[in-house]
């Protein structure tokens, strides 16, 4: 996901009503009046949140006949994605991945690629045992993903600590241009001369000049 579609979803994402409005779409598609009585909101007001999250590519909707025989709009979520922001002294992460549609082949975990085969499986089952077997599997990936995110933050900590130590380092480098590149270079694990140059907005030859110093005294 490129930096502008993360921005888009940040956008969306920022408000809490329309924080509400995707959780209930994340159940089912609704239509813009079921969205306002279930959540105890103005009609008008989820409309214009709808057509925010629209234009943002964050929803669809489709034409639906109601049972009074008119034409009403479904909203259905539009994108699957990830969004990680981490934040520290020494600490600033973000991140979005679109993991809509993957293919099976491209799970690098053998738990992962398990758990797809199993709901595959189960897909293949009645309707009264598949429910509960999907409802097991639900339960594994939510407890296996708490699992994950304990240990992800418990390597944040440790980033954050490896990050200070090396800023204490950065702090002393008095000419203000290098010090930036240096700072990119430990956060991003970059050393082009080109995508440096676009994201600190320096002279391609500035850097190169600072890269030239940077491994000559650090990185040698």
């Amino acid at each position: 996901m490129n930096a502008e579609e993360l921005d888009a979803i940040l956008q969306v994402m920022e408000n809490p009503v329309r924080r509400r409005i995707i959780k209930r779409l994340s159940q089912e598609p609704c239509y813009a009046l079921q969205l306002s009585k279930e959540l105890g909101l103005g009609q008008p007001l989820v409309a214009k949140h709808l057509g925010v999250m629209q234009e943002a590519g964050m929803v669809t909707s489709s034409a639906e006949t109601s049972p009074s025989g008119a034409n009403r709009k479904v909203y259905s979520l539009a994108r699957s994605v990830s969004i990680t922001v981490d934040v520290a002294p020494h600490l600033f992460i973000e991140r979005g991945i679109a993991f809509e549609n993957t293919p099976a082949r491209s799970l690098a975990s053998k738990e992962a690629a398990t758990l797809g085969r199993m709901v595959r499986e189960a897909m293949e089952k009645p309707d009264e045992e598949r429910l509960s077997l999907l409802s097991d599997i639900l339960d594994g990936i939510d407890r296996r993903m708490g699992e994950v995110e304990r240990e992800r933050v418990e390597l944040l900590d440790v980033r954050d600590r490896a990050m200070r130590e090396a800023a204490k380092i950065a702090r002393r480098v008095d000419e203000l241009d290098k010090k930036r590149v240096l700072f990119h270079i430990l956060d991003e694990h970059d050393t082009e001369v080109e995508s440096i140059s676009e994201s600190l907005n320096l002279r391609e030859l500035t850097v190169r000049a600072i890269l030239e110093e940077l491994e000559r005294d650090y990185f040698g």
